[in-house]
């Protein structure tokens, strides 16, 4: 049962968390009662089920690996990538949906065609809060935020300024929102894209500013 679960998930998690949660299952298949007889007809209709299921997510990783190996050939590519906790599908869906790069050029382009470019509205006195548009390309908008959400996830194991600016924007005296931190983060990353590519450079923590 531990190779098994390895195999799917083990470039996310640790063996030795894998064997324990298995340990578990396997002490309650033991104290458990079967609900129907192994010779039911709910066993065949259950098993076919889940054929279907693993077709259905081995298309899903074929469809994923045309989408990676078609947007490979693209000089873009490589520098989205080099851009830690981005991820390699992550990039080939936002060229996919984005499209040339280099026909943005400035940074305000790309956040308006993702619809993160802000709304403002002041009418006399009254004005109210800024709010993102939200006209632009939702896709793209969404795999942004993902490649944001990553890269978080991933912040012990990378050196990124964009993980640096979210956190700084949730402690005081800024104590942003969760969406907030996250948009502005988005911001900083299209500027960073945007820069990269004009650039023809990868992504140098270094050379960021801090």
């Amino acid at each position: 049962m531990v190779d098994e679960v390895y195999k799917v998930i083990g470039k996310h998690i640790t063996r030795k968390i894998i064997y324990s949660y298995c340990q578990k299952v396997w002490q309650a298949s033991k104290i458990s009662y079967p609900a129907i007889d192994v010779d039911s007809l709910e066993i065949p209709i259950i098993v076919q089920y889940y054929d279907e299921i693993e077709d259905y997510n081995h298309r899903i990783e074929n469809v994923k690996y045309e989408l990676i190996k078609r947007a490979a050939v693209k000089p873009e590519y490589s520098i989205l990538c080099s851009i830690p906790g981005s991820g390699r599908l992550n990039s080939a869906l936002l060229l996919g949906f984005v499209g040339n790069l280099n026909r943005f050029k400035t940074y305000k382009k790309l956040n308006a065609f993702v619809g993160i470019d802000l709304n403002r509205y002041q009418s006399g006195q009254n004005k109210k809060g800024d709010s993102i548009n939200r006209r632009g390309n939702t896709n793209a908008r969404l795999v942004e935020f993902e490649m944001i959400r990553s890269m978080l996830r991933n912040k012990g194991r990378i050196k990124n300024h964009l993980v640096d600016y979210y956190y700084k924007l949730k402690k005081p005296p800024y104590s942003k929102h969760d969406l907030v931190a996250l948009i502005a983060c988005t911001n900083h990353l299209n500027r960073t894209i945007i820069n990269l590519v004009r650039t023809n450079q990868v992504y140098d923590y270094n050379k960021t500013s801090h």
